[in-house]
């Protein structure tokens, strides 16, 4: 009887992948691709385009008076970024010229440096 169940389970198990061998291929997403039944589309006739309208005077106005706005925008926007920089720049040379100053300032502050003689001489000085 183990003979039996061993030798029926073996089959089933032959018989199972026989069966997946034999499967198409095509529900595994694989296999030829069938041809198209239908031709493609002719080329439609070529469509004439419509002629340009002709142009509106009030929205060129507006389109002009854009461009101006536009235009004066940028320049003031260059203009305040040329201040912008000239005011650092000018910061810039202030702080500069603060610095050499302060150190003129400090060697003059300074302690004039002695002489190798020890005690003061001259004509007033009189030791005896």
């Amino acid at each position: 009887m183990k003979r039996t169940m061993v030798s029926n389970k073996i089959w089933r198990t032959i018989v199972v992948a026989g069966a997946m061998l034999a499967t198409p291929l095509a529900a595994c997403g694989g296999g030829d691709k069938k041809a198209e039944t239908t031709p493609p589309p002719a080329d439609p006739a070529p469509v004439a385009e419509p002629a340009p309208a002709a142009p509106d005077p009030a929205a060129a106005a507006a389109q002009k008076e854009a461009d101006d706005k536009a235009a004066a925008d940028a320049q003031a926007q260059k203009d305040a970024d040329e201040k912008l920089a000239a005011d650092a720049q000018a910061q810039k040379d202030a702080e500069k010229a603060a610095t050499e100053q302060a150190k003129k300032d400090a060697d003059a502050k300074k302690a004039r440096p002695r002489t190798n003689k020890s005690r003061p001489s001259g004509r007033g000085f009189v030791l005896s």
